[in-house]
C-alpha cells in the first residue's frame, strides 16, 4: 500500500479515536468545544480522505499506437470538485459578509448561539441606506488570496499527480492545518508565561506570541518529519517548507481575524460547529499553499 494511503488511513483513525474518545459523556460534558471542533474536524477529514483516496484509483491506458501502456486517475474530478465545493462555500460567505442585510442575520444567528457579543445593533426594522459594504484594500486583498488559494488547491494538485508524488498536498495541508492545533495547544499551556501582550492584541486578541512560537516549531518539526515519508524533499528542506507554511498561516489567520473584525462578526458562519465557516476553517491555507505552489511549480 501507498504510503499516502496509508497516511491518510492512519489520520483517519487518530481522529476518529480522538473523537470518540471525547464522545464519552463525562469528557464531552467537561470539555463541550473541543468536542465540537473535534467532530467537525473528523467530518471534514472523512470528505476530503474519501475524495483523495477515489481521486487515488488507477487506470491502465493504452496510449494511442502505441503498445505501452500508462497510468491515468480518472476520477481526479472528485478531489477537484471538493476543492471547487469549498471556494463556492467561501464566496458565499464573503458576499454574506458584504451584504448587510445577510450580515445582520448571520449576527443575530452568532448570538442566538452565544457565539457573537450582543454590542452590535442588529435592530431588524433598521434600514440601511446602502444594501452592501463598501469594499476597501482589505476586503479585496481578502478575497484574492481566498481565489488564489482555490487555485493554488486545484493545481498543486495536478502537478503532484503528474510528477506521481501524491504526497505533496497531504504534507501541505497537514503543515498547514496542525499548525492551528499546535498554536492553539502551546498557547493555552504557555499563553502569558514569557510575553505579557499577545501577538496580534487589537485583530485577534486570544492568539498569544508563545502559541505562534512553539506551535509553530514544532509544528514544522513533526510535519517535516512526515515529509520525509510523504514526498521527495529531504529533512531540511522539509523543515523549511514546513516552517514558511506554519509562519505564512499566522499571517493567513491574522487576515482573516482583521477581516472578521472590520465587518463586526465573530465568525464567518455556522457550518462547522466549534470553528464557524469554512472560511474560518481554511484561514491557515491563505497564503502559505498558493507560495508553495508557485515554489513548487517552478523549482520541482
Amino acid at each position: 500500500m501507498a504510503t499516502d494511503t496509508l497516511f491518510v488511513i492512519g489520520l483517519m483513525m487518530v481522529v476518529s479515536l480522538t473523537w470518540g474518545t471525547l464522545a464519552i459523556p463525562r469528557l464531552r460534558k467537561r470539555l463541550p468545544k473541543i468536542y465540537l471542533i473535534t467532530r467537525s474536524w473528523w467530518l471534514m477529514l472523512a470528505a476530503l480522505c474519501i475524495c483523495y483516496l477515489v481521486a487515488k484509483i488507477t487506470h491502465n491506458t493504452q496510449q494511442f499506437q502505441s503498445a505501452t501502456q500508462f497510468q491515468s486517475h480518472p476520477y481526479q474530478w472528485l478531489l477537484i470538485t471538493f476543492f471547487i465545493l469549498i471556494g463556492l462555500r467561501g464566496s458565499y460567505e464573503i458576499k454574506r459578509i458584504w451584504c448587510l442585510a445577510s450580515k445582520s442575520r448571520l449576527i443575530r444567528k452568532l448570538q442566538a448561539r452565544g457565539l457573537q457579543e450582543k454590542s452590535i445593533s442588529t435592530d431588524k426594522n433598521s434600514k440601511p441606506t446602502y444594501f452592501y459594504s463598501r469594499l476597501n484594500v482589505l476586503d479585496l486583498l481578502f478575497s484574492a488570496a481566498f481565489i488564489a488559494l482555490i487555485i493554488s488547491l486545484i493545481a498543486l494538485q495536478q502537478l503532484a499527480w503528474q510528477r506521481e508524488q501524491y504526497g505533496v498536498l497531504l504534507f501541505v495541508l497537514f503543515a498547514s492545518q496542525f499548525n492551528d492545533i499546535a498554536q492553539y495547544l502551546c498557547g493555552r499551556l504557555l499563553g502569558g508565561r514569557l510575553f505579557q501582550r499577545g501577538l496580534a492584541p487589537n485583530v485577534s486578541p486570544n492568539k498569544s506570541i508563545e502559541g505562534a512560537i512553539f506551535g509553530s516549531f514544532f509544528a514544522a518539526v513533526l510535519a517535516s518529519l512526515l515529509g520525509i515519508w510523504l514526498t521527495p524533499l529531504d529533512w531540511l528542506l522539509g523543515l523549511l517548507a514546513a516552517y514558511g507554511l506554519a509562519v505564512s498561516g499566522i499571517a493567513g489567520d491574522l487576515l482573516e481575524s482583521a477581516f472578521k473584525r472590520q465587518h463586526g462578526v465573530k465568525d464567518t458562519g455556522t457550518l462547522l460547529a466549534g470553528h464557524g465557516g469554512v472560511l474560518d476553517r481554511i484561514d491557515s491555507l491563505l497564503l502559505g499553499v498558493p507560495l508553495f505552489t508557485l515554489a513548487y511549480w517552478l523549482l520541482g
